[in-house]
């Protein structure tokens, strides 16, 4: 089996070959956006699907930012996670690499907000922001240790390809549960992790919250020592570090209650709500 096999590798390096996924500034051509998600024209609807393919691009090469950006560079995107309408929870290393500004996306209308640093734990690898985008659904954390393993987990983020992306995308990962109940600060998941999922929410297939995904495992140097590529294999911080760093900055969050799975859809609908891209600017 493939992902046992990874385990193995993962097993002979340790869990030190991280490498963290926050991302730069898309440097592709920003013509070629991806449209995968516009419906399939048909005759009746060329017009309207011409309409919001010119919409998609004019948001995503020319979007709305503050004022407080003018004359500076985005040097890094991540992930974030809206866990009160104004409070926003992220890694450190998304925000902490010298940025004079930070912004927050609002991924419906492709619309930036000026955020700041209301919390920081570098060491946690933690940090909470202030913003007041529009439309958002605070999300909620899974207060007890996760039974799921096999499916239904994902995570959602804005993970970088070299194309503007306005809609945080998701993929399915797995845990095992020996990761989850390990005392360690991070625990391992298996499933599509890029560079700007950082600060991303991993979810239950109730749409609660998990972990917060912090890195990428080092593909080179585990080839390197084990002659094994591991790609993806991603690390999140799990729920009671959050939950300490909430806590001592008196910072306030919502518990889930008991859930149904949602559809594949539903999830992404219902992290749509609350999943915000992170700005770095310098």
């Amino acid at each position: 089996m493939r992902t046992l096999s990874i385990r193995s590798a993962l097993a002979a390096v340790g869990c030190a070959l991280l490498a963290s996924c926050a991302g730069g500034t898309p440097t592709a051509d920003p013509a070629a956006v991806p449209l995968a998600s516009m419906p399939t024209p048909t005759a009746s609807r060329a017009a309207e699907v011409q309409e919001a393919r010119d919409r998609y691009l004019v948001r995503a090469l020319a979007p709305h930012l503050p004022a407080a950006v003018e004359g500076m560079r985005l040097s890094a995107v991540g992930t974030g996670i809206f866990i009160a309408t104004d409070r926003l929870l992220t890694n450190y290393h998304v925000i902490g690499g010298g940025c004079r500004a930070y912004t927050v996306g609002n991924n419906t209308e492709g619309e930036e907000v000026e955020a700041k640093i209301v919390a920081a734990n570098p060491q946690a690898d933690l940090a909470v922001l202030s913003a007041e985008p529009k439309d958002v659904r605070p999300a909620k954390f899974l207060m007890e240790v996760l039974q799921e393993t096999a499916d239904g987990l994902a995570i959602v983020g804005y993970p970088e390809h070299g194309l503007p992306v306005l809609q945080a995308e998701m993929g399915h990962v797995a845990v095992f549960q020996d990761d989850l109940e390990s005392a360690g600060r991070l625990f391992r998941f298996f499933g599509p992790v890029r560079r700007g999922n950082s600060g991303g929410p991993l979810l239950s297939s109730s749409g609660a919250v998990v972990g917060v995904v912090t890195a990428k495992i080092n593909t080179v140097a585990v080839y390197q020592r084990t002659g094994e590529v591991v790609d993806d294999v991603g690390y999140a911080i799990g729920n009671r570090t959050v939950f300490d760093f909430l806590v001592a900055n008196q910072i306030r969050f919502e518990p889930a209650t008991a859930q149904s799975s949602l559809s594949s859809d539903e999830l992404l609908q219902r992290a749509h709500e609350f999943v915000r891209q992170v700005g770095c600017w310098k």
